[in-house]
């Protein structure tokens, strides 16, 4: 009994809100000092359905003092419970045949059933990131009924390839000092990898093509300054 009591004394007893509502997982969770006043806040992605209404909520406690709405493709800033977007990542190059399958299914040269088996086709040779959203979720329509209602409701509008933002760290811009600014580093969904200015938001090196899992795992953001001699200062 004595072992058990000392045992428990080791833990601290928290605060729980169980209406949070909550959708998420311990690696969309971070600590973070968001005003430079040593008051950390906790971060938490909340996921939301899991298709729709995610958002990005900052608590104190146990109580929710911002929320901001996601964005894939765009880099918010978060400051004083207000966000505000500071960059959106350039769209990336369409296949020319996928670009030409959706061009002639548009103007009705292609039907539902050949534009299907082509981009199907395309997908095994480039793999599901290197086509756009459109078509990946064309794919997911598995019936001719669905494949032609979503033909007719997409092929009025430009095909773009917009990248998603999937991953990211920070990299000591100058000095190693705790303090000391950092750059943000991005991963995308299209195994692209951006350097940002932190107070520009602009671009400083990228590496493209690139495959996180040949490389030592674990080695994050300085590994991949080291590994291709990402020089930005």
């Amino acid at each position: 009994m004595g072992e058990k009591s000392n045992s428990s004394e080791r833990w601290l007893t928290a605060h729980h809100d169980p209406l949070a509502s909550l959708y998420t997982f311990g690696s969309c969770m971070a600590l973070a000092d968001l005003h430079g006043d040593g008051d950390s806040k906790l971060i938490i992605a909340d996921l939301g359905t899991g298709a729709y209404n995610m958002k990005l909520k900052v608590y104190k406690g146990t109580n929710l003092i911002a929320s901001c709405t996601s964005c894939g493709c765009g880099i918010w800033e978060l400051h004083l419970h207000l966000q505000k977007l500071k960059a959106i990542l350039q769209t990336l190059e369409v296949n020319p045949t996928e670009f030409d399958a959706w061009n002639q299914a548009r103007d009705e040269l292609l039907d539902v059933s050949m534009l299907y088996e082509i981009l199907d086709s395309l997908r095994q040779e480039v793999g599901e990131c290197g086509l756009t959203t459109r078509s990946q979720r064309f794919l997911m329509c598995h019936d001719h009924a669905s494949q032609l209602t979503f033909l007719e409701q997409h092929k009025g509008f430009l095909l773009k390839r917009q990248t998603v933002v999937t991953c990211f760290s920070t990299l000591k811009k100058s000095h190693a000092e705790d303090d000391a600014i950092s750059c943000l580093v991005l991963g995308t969904e299209s195994a692209n990898i951006f350097i940002l200015d932190p107070e520009a938001f602009t671009i400083l090196n990228s590496v493209s093509g690139v495959n996180m899992t040949s490389d030592q795992p674990g080695r994050g953001a300085r590994g991949l300054e080291e590994s291709h001699n990402c020089d930005f200062v």
